[in-house]
């Protein structure tokens, strides 16, 4: 019963971080293409930025698929 509910909250968790991130990837990737034609003068804050938001995205896709693999550990039946 504990656990179930561990894992229903690691999964809520994960789904709302996860929602919060793709909607500021949605409106990142309107910039991005814009940004693309112009690399050649981008400043170092845009380049650090940009970089920011990558290390993000990939640190973000390891640390939910590890807290997904504990709630499914635990036992909890995922209905996407």
């Amino acid at each position: 019963m504990l656990e179930e509910l561990i894992g229903h909250i690691i999964l809520f968790a994960v789904r709302v971080v996860d929602g919060i991130l793709g909607l500021f990837g949605v409106l990142r990737a309107g910039s991005r293409t814009l940004m693309e034609n112009s690399r050649v003068g981008e400043s170092p804050m845009e380049a650090e930025s940009r970089r920011w938001w990558d290390r993000l995205d990939n640190r973000w896709f390891w640390l939910s698929l590890l807290l997904l693999g504990i709630a499914a550990a635990l036992g909890v039946s995922r209905n996407w």
